[in-house]
């Protein structure tokens, strides 16, 4: 679990680096974000009987959720530039 976390908030801060808007989102936020997307999709995609425990899809899940997080968090921030 804390794994998936902590890849969650790398992957996270690398979405937002990579927007195509911009880093609309702040550094916290982005580590949140992508930590919560990341155990979001891991722990629905286990629920949902997609992949068990140990295989790579699980990590593939895991980093998809975090960026699309971040990625949909990022088009609606607001911008106050």
């Amino acid at each position: 679990m804390l794994g998936t976390f902590l890849v969650g908030m790398v992957v996270g801060l690398v979405a937002r680096a990579m927007h195509p808007r911009g880093p609309g989102l702040t550094v916290a936020m982005a580590l949140l974000l992508g930590g919560v997307g990341a155990l979001a999709s891991f722990y629905l995609g286990r629920a949902l009987r997609w992949f068990i425990d140990g295989q790579l899809s699980g990590w593939t899940a895991a980093i998809l959720g975090a960026a699309l997080l971040v990625g949909l968090a990022g088009l609606f921030a607001r911008r106050g530039r």
